[in-house]
């Protein structure tokens, strides 16, 4: 468990010399249960991480609700040789969860194939008895660490009682044993190598410098781990979504696949996000005998935007532009966007006609309640236009029913 560091020098009340040997935890102890948390995005890449406690040699684990708030997929990351990939690291799924609980800020999840490397697993006790200046380690990833850290400190009453105010309810582990972002969901032991918490929240000056941490008690959740580790229970991690936001999820999965079966383009932006485009051509003669060309365009992102754009050509040199974008929102669907129509006059002239106002209702033809041309000085009755409202009922009933095989 331990790490001998050096004899320390003291005298005792006799004015005796007495030596006492300094010790840290090893790193080695705790890497079967303490691990990394990769959270990541739609695209899945990867966009925070957190730290996590493995309590029994099936997998099962805890880590803070907010670590795992905006993930779309989770991975725990090990610092445990594959023997099978050669790497210095071990890489688990966790696709599924038994309890999630964002004003507690828990979450209890399974790791898939964790027998892989259960032999490093360690039985910990908890504990819910503590006193001020009794020595503390905080165990965990902080800052995005690819390596365990372990921290020393002592329990302390610094901002104990702002704690009991901002999180009601809850009773924390106050510690001088440093937390920072990345720690959520690690442990907070004591010198017995004992849990006392889940470390959660860290206090820090206008310079960076870390002042003081908490740790959830295992007061509030020692039970939820004996109640909650059971296959019944789990949920799969995307089951956690709004039915709206699984309809995308489905639809950018599709993108995703069909990009790996030619159909479809990938485009990484530099935000990380990751962009599946399909385009299309369509050529023809429409019933006035004029020869066209058709280009079309669908994008779908992981951060939720989307977008569709259309373009015709005629042979006389006239042009046509329609789109349909916006974000797509987690509970109201394809709500907020923006429809765009360019055209060219009867003087030539080409105008773009906007509207951002749309009614989603059974009734098509009052979908667009405002619309107004862009730098021009009068103004524009949509409720004339049905030529631009079959324009726009063309595209929306076409995404809308596309997406619907998600529902």
């Amino acid at each position: 468990k331990w790490d001998y560091i050096k004899w320390e020098e003291s005298k005792d009340s006799f004015n005796n010399i007495i030596f006492t040997a300094q010790r840290e935890p090893q790193n080695s102890y705790f890497v079967g249960n303490v691990f990394q948390i990769i959270v990541e995005n739609l695209g899945q890449t990867p966009v925070a991480t957190g730290s996590a406690f493995v309590f029994n040699k099936d997998g099962w684990f805890i880590t803070n609700a907010h670590v795992v708030e905006d993930a779309y997929y989770l991975k725990g990351i090990f610092n445990i040789p594959n023997n099978a990939t050669k790497e210095s690291f071990t890489y688990l799924e966790i696709e599924s969860g038994s309890y999630y609980h964002l004003e507690k800020d828990i979450y209890i999840g399974k790791l898939e194939n964790y027998q892989s490397i259960s032999q490093y697993y360690k039985d910990f006790s908890f504990t819910q008895s503590y006193e001020i200046g009794q020595e503390t380690y905080s165990v965990g990833y902080p800052n995005s660490s690819t390596d365990l850290i372990i921290n020393k400190g002592e329990v302390t009453n610094t901002w104990s009682d702002l704690y009991e105010k901002l999180y009601s309810g809850h009773s924390y582990v106050c510690s001088s044993s440093s937390i920072a972002p990345g720690s959520s969901g690690g442990i907070l032991v004591n010198e017995n190598l004992e849990i006392l918490g889940m470390t959660t929240l860290g206090w820090f000056d206008d310079n960076g410098k870390f002042i003081s941490g908490a740790a959830i008690s295992v007061y509030n959740y020692e039970n939820l781990l004996k109640t909650n580790a059971t296959e019944s229970s789990l949920i799969p991690h995307m089951e956690r979504f709004h039915s709206d936001e699984k309809v995308y999820i489905g639809y950018y999965n599709e993108a995703r696949d069909d990009e790996k079966n030619g159909l479809a383009e990938r485009v990484n932006m530099d935000d990380g996000s990751v962009i599946y485009v399909y385009e299309w051509t369509d050529e023809g003669t429409n019933s006035d005998g004029d020869a066209y060309t058709c280009e079309s365009s669908l994008a779908v992102s992981s951060d939720g935007s989307m977008s569709y754009n259309e373009m015709i050509y005629w042979n006389g040199g006239a042009r046509r532009e329609t789109s349909f974008y916006g974000y797509y929102s987690n509970t109201r669907g394809l709500d907020n966007f923006v429809f765009k129509y360019k055209y060219t006059d009867e003087n030539g002239v080409v105008r773009e006609i906007r509207c951002d106002d749309i009614n989603y209702s059974s009734n098509l033809s009052l979908t667009l309640n405002k619309a107004y041309v862009v730098d021009a000085p009068y103004s524009y009755k949509v409720s004339e236009d049905e030529y631009l409202k079959e324009q726009f009922n063309t595209i929306y009933e076409w995404l809308r029913d596309d997406m619907a095989r998600f529902k």
